[in-house]
């Protein structure tokens, strides 16, 4: 087989069913990773957790998957890339089978879709095992390591008997918290505070101007 050739097979499966599904994300992956190398993006950057420094959204799904214990963007990144490259695989085989009936093309192509789903999920489930013991400990954003940081008050004012706050956590999902006064300070809607303690009698942040 010639290179043209070779090239034209390689171009069939990748823009072919089913890795076509996959060859968009490939693109994305790419461009992502590229962006985190000269720092202009965050590894962390799809992570999510509440005001406890739990999982939430997409980070949770993937922890009860098994595969949480890395950032999300890491865990995205091995499935895509594995599924890619088995469904690649897999096309170029099926080519093998020299068919004109339309409904096997597809259902050879929803096998191999299948394949390497499973594929994808296996292989990135036992890479993210062995990573975890070498990663150190994600940073989670409990109550405690709220303490210090500022927060914008919402909800009309904050008052030593009522408020809402605003935080960003760690992983950039923004979250909302209560939030009191003391000494009659009043923030007004919109202010930025400070959180100085956390009273775990009332579960609620203490805040300054």
């Amino acid at each position: 087989m010639g290179a043209g050739a070779r090239v034209g097979v390689f171009l069939s499966a990748a823009f072919g069913f089913p890795t076509v599904l996959f060859t968009p994300m490939l693109v994305v992956v790419l461009g992502y990773w590229i962006l985190v190398i000269v720092g202009a993006s965050d590894t962390e950057l799809l992570d999510s957790v509440d005001s406890e420094g739990d999982a939430v959204g997409l980070s949770a799904f993937l922890r009860r998957a098994g595969l949480g214990r890395v950032p999300v963007t890491v865990a995205l990144s091995l499935l895509i890339c594995v599924a890619w490259f088995v469904s690649m695989m897999g096309s170029i085989l099926t080519t093998l089978i020299e068919t004109t009936s339309t409904p096997l093309v597809y259902a050879l192509g929803a096998v191999v879709l299948l394949i390497a789903l499973v594929a994808a999920w296996a292989v990135t489930s036992g890479v993210v095992m062995g990573l975890q013991r070498f990663l150190p400990q994600r940073r989670r954003d409990s109550k405690h390591e709220l303490v210090g940081r500022t927060c914008v008050i919402r909800i009309g004012e904050a008052r030593e008997d009522f408020g809402q706050a605003e935080i960003t956590t760690a992983g950039g999902a923004a979250i909302s918290i209560p939030v009191r006064t003391t000494s009659g300070e009043v923030l007004s809607l919109g202010s930025t505070a400070l959180i100085f303690d956390h009273s775990p009698d009332d579960d609620v942040f203490l805040v300054t101007a």
